[in-house]
């Protein structure tokens, strides 16, 4: 009995060690992993380690390895175990999962899909080498207990949002960014982080165990919008590093025990403010320098008379910062949200050609350009950099920041757009028989701010208005309201503030909507907006008498004519620019009735920096965007080749078609 006792434990085992034992397959051809697979093996297999490249048939099959359909329902699947060390992806092949709509591969070949393990049961995972970004709740509600991220990586939203078993997460030496809720875990105690470039709002939130977060290495910026909230038993914040810019005023929230945040090298820029509902809070503390505070009440900032960049305080912080800016420099662009460090550094270059410097004053040159300096002909001109005109370096530092500032050559330099047989859906515009339109209408009265003349007339009236009615103020934070035009409209008379540019128009898309004009609120960006965060958000609205699109811009009472006064819409307007065509700005245009705007300033040099690409709701309607909104998708039109989002288009004829019949209305 006893030998049979013994035999019966042997073959035991030995099934546990033949089951433990991971399946190892490359896949050669995208969309055969499960020709790799047998079916008998397809929901026993607890191990595998892959190679090659997958797309989607391949995750869909994954998936389902792993205990969870496209649907996100439990299959008999038992993948508890996945190495993808060695795995690429493509696009191509079906669906993988249900979340959101159908996900299909979309990214790069180093991009985790949105999604892609979400609801799987899966304990451990190898994440490929060469990982560069993580998206969206690719490792969602998984069983995870440790991962270790690959250096360089984006850590998308939500990537591991409750992970209830997760405990541990290995950071690499680098992390590009750490996005909105991307770590909302139960189980972790500390936050280890090393060199991060961004750490945006509500990155750390809903950590029920974490006691302390520090960032041993340089953080490049930080956002302050509830970026660490609801941590009930958050203690320490440790800032090792130096700190190029913060953003504010909330940047703690919710944390009952939180007792300190503290700076412990040099601080560029904070706009940190006040913790909110943390009681036992006793401030931050700066054991560096810090340049710039917003709120120097709760931060000190050096004193005025040492806070220029002839003094030794200020010299030595920013000296400090070069190695940090040096790391952040990659592929020729400065780490995230630090464009505005590079006047700091243009401004240092200057000093030390004056000095004679003339090496150190060309490695602050060019890393001003780098983070975003591109006033090529004001080097050309500077007499501060006499010096240093006629050095090679100098010469290829002021051919880049031509490739940056000259904004009507990079336009004509762009891809062209490029027409296709896709079948995309049609732009739609609200009616004004809608209820919430007329109830605005009725509000400003706008039959009276419109007047009685022809559609041109009343689109100028309407815009002026508008213009008069709310300041733009670019800076502003964003308003606590809903995002539609009453709403935005009395926390504006409520505050005495004004709203920047997109909200101005929301506003006036919702005013003409109501009026019976079809409308769209275009956002327009620039070809280098990974380093450039400004860009400007403007209306165009359709005339029935031109039988065409016109531009209308609220914030600076803008439109713009051909050299005949016709009336041009943005995708004209670009065009113009282009070939070097005549382009007339109304005499009026200008910014809060004090500065006068220009063909030069207005469109040569701002607009021809934001029309590289366009991008508009595919739906225009009653509060298009916000918390209560239709936040429809997104249309981006872009030069060929130039980007690869969902809903990318380099059709411009399908961008600028004219509105369906059914809702042009009188």
């Amino acid at each position: 009995m006893k030998k049979i006792f013994l035999l019966m434990t042997y073959f035991l085992l030995g099934g546990i060690v033949v089951a433990a034992r991971p399946l190892k397959l490359r896949v050669d051809k995208p969309g055969t992993l499960a020709s790799l697979v047998s079916e008998k093996k397809k929901y026993t297999t607890r191990k595998i380690v892959l190679a090659g490249m997958l797309n989607g048939d391949d995750l869909r099959f994954l998936r389902e390895m792993a205990g969870s359909d496209i649907n996100q329902r439990p299959t008999p699947g038992m993948l508890r175990t996945i190495n993808l060390a060695k795995v690429t992806f493509t696009q191509g092949g079906g669906a993988y999962v249900d979340k959101e709509g159908l996900q299909y591969v979309k990214g790069g070949s180093h991009t985790l899909p949105s999604f892609l393990f979400r609801n799987c049961p899966v304990e451990h995972i190898t994440l490929p080498e060469h990982l560069d970004s993580i998206q969206t709740g690719a490792l969602e509600h998984t069983q995870l207990r440790r991962i270790e991220l690959p250096d360089s990586v984006w850590v998308g939203p939500y990537a591991f949002y409750n992970d209830t078993v997760l405990e541990e997460v290995v950071f690499p030496a680098h992390v590009k960014s750490i996005m909105p809720y991307a770590f909302s875990l139960s189980g972790v105690k500390r936050l280890s982080i090393h060199n991060v470039d961004c750490i945006t709002g509500n990155a750390f939130t809903e950590l029920p165990q974490v006691e302390t977060i520090e960032v041993k290495g340089y953080l490049g910026h930080i956002d302050g919008w509830y970026t660490i909230s609801a941590c009930p038993k958050l203690r320490s914040i440790d800032l090792y590093g130096p700190v190029l810019t913060t953003g504010g005023p909330t940047v703690l929230a919710n944390c009952p025990i939180l007792e300190r945040l503290t700076f412990h090298d040099v601080v560029y820029s904070t706009y940190f403010g006040e913790a909110r509902n943390c009681p036992a809070f006793k401030g931050y503390e700066t054991k560096g320098t810090v340049i710039s505070s917003e709120h120097t009440d709760l931060i000190p900032s050096l004193p005025l008379e040492k806070n220029t960049p002839e003094t030794k305080p200020f010299r030595e912080a920013i000296q400090r910062l070069m190695p940090v800016l040096k790391q952040g420099i990659r592929g020729g662009e400065m780490i995230y949200h630090i464009n505005t460090f590079s006047y700091i550094a243009y401004g240092e270059a200057c000093h030390l050609a004056l000095e004679g410097k003339k090496t150190e004053a060309l490695d602050w040159l060019e890393l001003a350009v780098a983070a975003g300096w591109n006033r090529y002909r004001h080097m050309q001109e500077d007499k501060d950099l006499v010096s240093l005109q006629g050095d090679p370096r100098f010469e290829a530092a002021v051919i880049k920041a031509r490739e940056k500032g000259d904004f009507p050559l990079i336009l004509k330099q762009a891809a062209p757009y490029r027409a296709n047989n896709k079948e995309w859906p049609a732009f739609t515009y609200q009616p004004p028989t809608d209820s919430n339109l007329i109830r605005v209408r009725e509000y400003f009265h706008l039959d009276s701010i419109a007047g009685s003349g022809n559609d041109i007339s009343r689109m100028k009236n309407i815009m002026y208005w508008l213009h008069d009615a709310i300041p733009h103020d670019g800076s502003s934070t964003w308003p606590k309201c809903d995002y539609n035009a009453i709403s935005l409209y009395e926390i504006c008379q409520r505050e005495g503030r004004g709203l920047n540019c997109r909200f101005l128009a929301m506003m006036l898309n919702e005013l003409y909507l109501a009026c019976g004009i079809p409308s769209r609120f275009l956002t327009c960006q620039p070809k280098g907006y990974r380093t450039d965060s400004d860009c400007h958000v403007i209306n165009m609205a359709w005339s029935k008498s031109l039988n065409k699109w016109v531009w209308m811009d609220p914030s600076f009472a803008a439109f713009v004519s051909d050299e005949n006064g016709l009336l041009l819409h943005p995708g004209e307007v670009r065009e113009r620019l282009i070939k070097d065509l005549p382009l007339v700005l109304n005499e009026d245009a200008n910014w809060n009735h004090k500065a006068q705007q220009t063909v030069d300033g207005y469109l040569k040099d701002y607009m021809a920096k934001n029309l590289y690409w366009i991008s508009a709701h595919l739906r225009s309607e009653y509060q298009t965007e916000g918390n209560n909104g239709g936040n429809s998708r997104m249309i981006y039109l872009v030069p060929a080749g130039f980007l690869q989002l969902d809903g990318t288009t380099s059709d411009d004829e399908y961008f600028w078609q004219k509105p369906q019949p059914e809702n042009v209305t009188e």
